[in-house]
């Protein structure tokens, strides 16, 4: 869900900084539009850091005779 999130924000950013040419009184569309591409590309790194860390932790093998401990 993280990187889904992340690819919308950089969509929707990517929309107000290139696609829309409206001037709106005290807004600036442009400013918000690289917020939010980069509020989204964080996210997707976030994700697959964490998804890479909780892998390298399922992956970790158990000591022989049955004990729980990890290496």
């Amino acid at each position: 869900m993280g990187i889904g999130l992340g690819i919308f924000l950089v969509v929707i950013g990517a929309v107000l900084r290139f696609g829309i040419t409206a001037d709106i009184q005290g807004i600036d569309l442009a400013a918000i539009g690289m917020i939010l591409m980069a509020a989204g590309a964080a996210v997707v790194v976030l994700t697959l850091l964490l998804m890479v860390l909780r892998s390298n932790k399922e992956n970790e093998e158990r000591l022989p005779g049955g004990n729980d401990h990890r290496l």
